[in-house]
């Protein structure tokens, strides 16, 4: 019995481990797209920053390449090409679906349901090649919706804000023109009682524990139990343009469905 049961919990942690891996965290549809005005251009290839797809599935790791300032991307160094980043000008949106429901689920870390990856960053002191503390934060009016009708505003979320994206946890540059061989995870986020200020880049990395960044939204303040609609806006006087390279579900730990399981075995 004891080996049977050995048995069937590796086989379950596999079946689940697969589930996962099959599951889709990353938004899948553009519902609708409103440029705006005062969207800027990609430097290198002169286009504007207006494909909404680019939102769409995983967040940017690598941006570019050294030549065109690229490089593995870092709370410093943030994506910045028009096939990675679309711009919600002012008086623009940007509204994107989800395949699987973003749910308010208690065992997410730190009640966080939703991440939003925009090309935010740190600044950084070149003296001491520490964070200032500041962020390079472009807003973005949240607004969540279960349906598509009614929207729900997330009060003092900044779509393109903290917490910058980092795509590899194994880095030990500002500024890499390399990708890293560990990359994070982008459905785990920052802790929001972070604070960069005065740290380095091997700090900040080991302070993100293995995430990946992003803005991180909890859903519970709108009533609603789970969404699967996200809106970003800018108002028509914002002082600031924001961009958004990509959305993800977080992933709660532990999940719910395997830990029952292996509790029935």
């Amino acid at each position: 019995m004891k080996t049977a049961r050995i048995v069937n919990l590796a086989l379950l942690y596999s079946l689940s481990i697969a589930s996962f891996a099959q599951a889709d965290p990353w938004a899948d549809s553009v519902v609708s797209y409103v440029p705006g005005t005062g969207i800027g251009n990609d430097f290198v290839t002169g286009n504007p920053y207006n494909d909404a797809n680019v939102a769409l599935g995983e967040p940017t790791r690598y941006t570019s390449d050294p030549a065109n300032f690229g490089g593995a991307i870092t709370p410093f160094q943030s994506a910045f090409r028009d096939d990675e980043i679309v711009a919600i000008g002012r008086g623009g949106s940007l509204t994107v679906a989800f395949a699987e429901p973003v749910v308010d689920d208690p065992h997410n870390p730190y009640g966080i349901d939703l991440l939003i990856f925009g090309n935010a960053f740190y600044h950084l002191d070149f003296g001491t090649f520490t964070a200032t503390g500041v962020v390079a934060d472009e807003g973005g009016k949240v607004e969540v919706s279960a349906d598509g009708v009614n929207f729900f505003e997330i009060a003092g979320a900044s779509a393109d804000g903290p917490y910058p994206t980092l795509g590899y946890s194994d880095l030990t540059e500002e500024f890499p023109a390399n990708v890293g061989s560990v990359p994070t995870d982008f459905t785990k986020p920052v802790n929001p009682a972070f604070d960069p200020t005065g740290l380095n880049i091997l700090q900040i990395i080991a302070a993100y524990g293995g995430s990946g960044g992003g803005a991180g939204i909890d859903i519970s303040p709108t009533g609603l139990s789970q969404i699967s609609i996200v809106r970003i806006s800018t108002a028509f006087d914002a002082a600031f343009v924001p961009e958004i390279d990509g959305f993800a579900d977080v992933r709660a730990i532990p999940e719910p469905t395997s830990l029952k399981l292996l509790m029935s075995l």
